[in-house]
């Protein structure tokens, strides 16, 4: 396997608060694009959204209303993900 094998998802999201629940009062539109990386067993996301942060979108700012400027603040987003990274066990 030579090339990325990637998806683009539409979906609505309406943010994440520090407990997970949905924060903005009307959902924005963002991309999902999970992609599979050449020659490996490796499942990734990158999400296109105006309150993400971070390499892959994988901070959620609206709950902080957009104040979060650094990679590692903020909430997780959900739809941001790296597997098998996000599954192993940190030893």
């Amino acid at each position: 396997m030579s090339e990325y094998i990637s998806q683009v998802f539409p979906i609505l999201c309406k943010g994440r608060d520090t407990e997970g629940n949905e924060c903005l009062e009307k959902a924005v539109q963002v991309e999902v694009k999970v992609s599979q990386s050449p020659g490996t067993n490796s499942i990734s996301s990158q999400v296109t959204c105006p309150y993400n942060t971070g390499g892959h979108g994988q901070r959620c700012t609206a709950f902080d209303l957009g104040t979060v400027e650094k990679t590692g603040q903020g909430i997780l987003c959900p739809y941001a993900f790296d597997i098998p990274y996000a599954l192993e066990r940190r030893k």
